[in-house]
């Protein structure tokens, strides 16, 4: 769990923009009272994902494939419309109930700006089956992947191994496949990708590591590559 303070801190830093998204995702991690061993067999369970590559995500040169999703008020978003539009910024994350893609969420929103003056717009990808809250307030679609196709197409898919999923509804008391709108232990890796006007994978930041998220300076400085 996550001390109020830490929360008022975290409010703070990321409304205004007083850390990196690197800096605001440690500083949370930091107040977190997972026991350790709990958190060490964790992250080494996402590592040993990496190292599986069941999820490696589209790479540079790909052309990524069209979808259509819902936002948060259930208006359908494609793709291609996106793209006729200019270069667009695809992300993935795991949930509203994820602190740390909340931070990304909320990272990603400040600079949308610098997103939007380089030509590009940005659409963000989740299988949470619960509305993401700030949805109205970030400025881009917040996209629903209810049977997780859309994940799947990026290669971004993996299941949380059967041990893990022991110590998150046991040890720490939380049951993922209870927020998936799929109900299964199925969750993207997180992963962002920057898309030319074509549709072809420019620029990609894929991990196993939950704790690791592009930069939103390195977004932008990726788009002006694009341009």
């Amino acid at each position: 769990m996550i001390a109020p303070r830490a929360r008022r801190v975290h409010a703070e830093a990321y409304t205004e923009g007083l850390m990196s998204l690197r800096e605001e995702i440690q500083d949370l991690l930091a107040s977190f009272n997972t026991p350790a061993e709990v958190g060490e067999r964790i992250a080494d369970a996402y590592e040993e994902i990496g190292r599986s590559q069941v999820a490696p995500g589209l790479e540079v040169g790909d052309r990524a494939p069209d979808f259509v999703l819902p936002d948060a008020a259930g208006k359908d978003v494609r793709l291609a419309d996106q793209l006729a539009l200019g270069p667009v910024v695809v992300t993935f994350f795991r949930g509203a109930w994820c602190p740390v893609c909340n931070l990304q969420v909320a990272a990603f929103a400040r600079a949308l700006d610098d997103i939007s003056a380089a030509g590009a717009s940005i659409v963000a990808i989740h299988p949470d089956s619960q509305t993401f809250q700030q949805a109205a307030e970030v400025g881009f679609p917040i996209l629903r992947d209810d049977d997780q196709s859309v994940i799947r197409d990026y290669r971004l898919q993996f299941e949380i191994p059967l041990d893990i999923q022991r110590l998150y509804t046991g040890t720490i008391g939380f049951d993922i496949s209870a927020t998936t709108a799929d109900g299964s232990w199925h969750l993207p890796v997180p992963g962002t990708f920057i898309l030319d006007g074509e549709g072809v994978v420019r620029q990609r930041h894929v991990t196993s590591d939950f704790t690791e998220r592009m930069e939103p300076d390195e977004v932008v400085e990726a788009l002006a590559a694009v341009a």
